[in-house]
């Protein structure tokens, strides 16, 4: 289903139309018990959270499915809600000490992910992994420290993932202040040529809530679709094995002559070997569902 779709359907919703609400809760169904999910390994939690969830989405006249404005799938706006509404049970797991474990791997689940998107966002190249490692690490200790105090420090005042997103890009530029001069010079002096003095008073330029969980979204969509082609292309004789190998296995296609050469083909009989691979490829990918959620959210 598109966003028009998407749209659509909230529109019944909103007009009180027949089986409208019961249609929409199972769209986003999935979404929902996943995000429920991840905070708890418990069934009868995970169900009371659930019931929690749906519930806040009819409440107050649909007050929070309002705010759905089809710029995005509605599983990414209701997964992105989950977690909103997930909060205050989130929170409440750091309040007693001996479950304060229980609290963090919670957390860990819900944003580790978008965590890593900003430090990578922050500190892009392949020679800095062990720099982001360290990043990821650092940013941990100071949301664990003093008792959780920085997560506790949420009041339910706006998105709690957009409050977590903006704490931990203040402490990763906090950690790239203190580190950069010791290990990298030259981009150390570039930030502080860029860079404000006042912590406070630097700009980020980390997605919004919504938009780290598309791309989050788009990742697993992608690599999905991936590995179906890397399925169907299993599915293919010898000779289309072959042809994938030497005419799209280095990157940039190979012209059909140096194909044929490779071969020890005739061009004639290398064109139609693409032409059938292409066809089957096509067909592979065009009926598998991974790949029609992928291109409805591109």
């Amino acid at each position: 289903m598109t966003t028009a779709d998407d749209r659509a359907l909230v529109r019944d919703v909103l007009d009180a139309k027949p089986q409208a609400w019961d249609r929409l809760v199972c769209r986003i169904a999935d979404t929902v018990w996943t995000a429920c999910r991840l905070l708890t390994s418990d069934d009868a939690e995970a169900r009371n959270a659930f019931a929690d969830v749906i519930d806040s989405f009819h409440v107050d006249g649909f007050r929070r499915l309002r705010q759905y404005d089809g710029s995005s799938r509605i599983e990414t706006f209701v997964a992105l809600s989950a977690r909103d509404i997930l909060a205050e049970r989130l929170l409440r797991l750091f309040k007693p000490a001996d479950s304060a474990a229980k609290g963090w791997s919670a957390f860990e689940r819900f944003f580790g992910a978008d965590i890593g998107r900003i430090i990578a966002r922050r500190l892009p190249g392949a020679d800095r992994e062990h720099t982001r490692q360290d990043a990821y690490q650092e940013i941990s200790v100071a949301l664990i420290s003093d008792d959780y105090r920085r997560l506790k420090a949420y009041r339910g005042v706006g998105s709690f993932t957009g409050f977590i997103l903006h704490v931990a890009d203040r402490l990763l530029l906090d950690f790239i202040r203190h580190t950069m001069p010791n290990r990298q010079p030259t981009v150390a002096t570039a930030l502080s040529t860029k860079l404000p003095p006042s912590l406070e008073e630097i700009p980020s330029d980390l997605p919004s809530p919504e938009d780290a969980l598309l791309e989050q979204e788009g990742d697993r969509l992608l690599s999905m679709a991936t590995q179906v082609l890397r399925q169907a292309t299993a599915d293919l004789t010898e000779a289309e094995r072959l042809y994938v190998h030497i005419a799209l296995g280095g990157g940039d296609p190979i012209p059909a002559r140096e194909v044929a050469r490779l071969m020890r083909r005739p061009v004639e009989e290398v064109y139609k070997l693409k032409q059938r691979v292409m066809d089957r490829l096509r067909a592979s990918l065009d009926k598998h569902p991974a790949v029609k959620t992928w291109r409805a959210s591109v």
